[in-house]
């Protein structure tokens, strides 16, 4: 079983990638924070009205996926920025990581790339470009968290870098294992 934690602000392409690059055959299940959100928000209230009965869904959601005998890799999406909201999502799945494989994937892209992506959404789901910039400010690589993780995924997702960097690495006790584009790593 491994649970891959998606990170990144808000329109950087968490989802996409999760969805469309990640989740190829059976065996996975994909739960989103916003989703659980966005199903319990009525219209005119505000975006975080519920949060503590979305974390608990959250919470509930993958621990259900754990013990599903036909899930074996788990996607939790949400914005992850920093070891705080990492750790929280840690220490309320306790024990049921035990013997799981955890793996952040931290989604980065350009600025430019950033907001054309999050003014494409609509609703509550397009956010304010002011409350990005501060939430960029508090992103931290998943390398400085004191959590053995298996391993750490990093992904460029960037539409406007002018300087040629690898779209994707791969990290495990701190030695790149892998510097490959995307689609061929996930062939594998």
């Amino acid at each position: 079983m491994t649970l891959y934690i998606m990170c990144g602000v808000p329109g950087v392409g968490k989802s996409y990638f999760a969805k469309k690059k990640l989740m190829e055959g059976p065996g996975w299940k994909y739960i989103s924070r916003d989703e659980i959100r966005y199903s319990l928000l009525k219209e005119e209230e505000d975006y975080f009205s519920h949060e503590n009965e979305v974390f608990e869904k959250f919470i509930i959601a993958i621990k259900n996926a754990f013990n599903d005998d036909g899930i074996f890799n788990v996607i939790a999406d949400a914005t992850h920025l920093n070891w705080a909201s990492r750790n929280k999502l840690i220490r309320n799945l306790g024990k049921s990581l035990n013997k799981v494989n955890v793996i952040p994937i931290m989604i980065t892209a350009d600025p430019i790339t950033v907001n054309e992506q999050n003014e494409q959404r609509t609703g509550p789901a397009c956010v304010d470009r002011s409350v990005i910039r501060r939430m960029t400010a508090s992103l931290t690589d998943p390398k400085t968290d004191p959590y053995n993780y298996t391993a750490i995924m990093y992904v460029d997702n960037s539409k406007h870098d002018l300087v040629e960097k690898p779209k994707f690495m791969y990290y495990k006790n701190d030695i790149k294992m892998k510097e490959i584009p995307i689609k061929e790593a996930l062939k594998k």
